[in-house]
């Protein structure tokens, strides 16, 4: 009866950490690393598919962005909002 006690024990303890073991956290054990529950990996899946679509969304909005970019390297002169004031006053009148 003791032998099957301490197997059955035994075995509980093995399988139960097979299963910790499965969820790796980091250093500060608040973030999870890899998740290899049905469950964990349902969600990396559907990180990896936002993240893909994001992607896709970035590369097509890359080139609005780069001529945006380019527009605001262009050198513009500084004005003083006083003189175009009183330039307009005058053309004005």
């Amino acid at each position: 009866m003791k032998k099957i006690l301490i197997s059955s024990l035994l075995l509980m303890f093995a399988f139960s950490g097979l299963t910790m073991a499965r969820t790796v956290y980091d250093s500060t054990g608040r973030n999870i690393v890899h998740d290899g529950t049905l469950r964990g990996q349902k969600r990396e899946a559907a990180q990896k598919l936002e993240q893909q679509r994001k992607m896709k969304a970035a590369a097509a909005a890359k080139l609005d962005y780069e001529a945006a970019l380019k527009s605001l390297e262009e050198p513009k002169p500084k004005t003083n909002f006083y003189q175009d004031r009183i330039q307009t006053n005058k053309e004005e009148k």
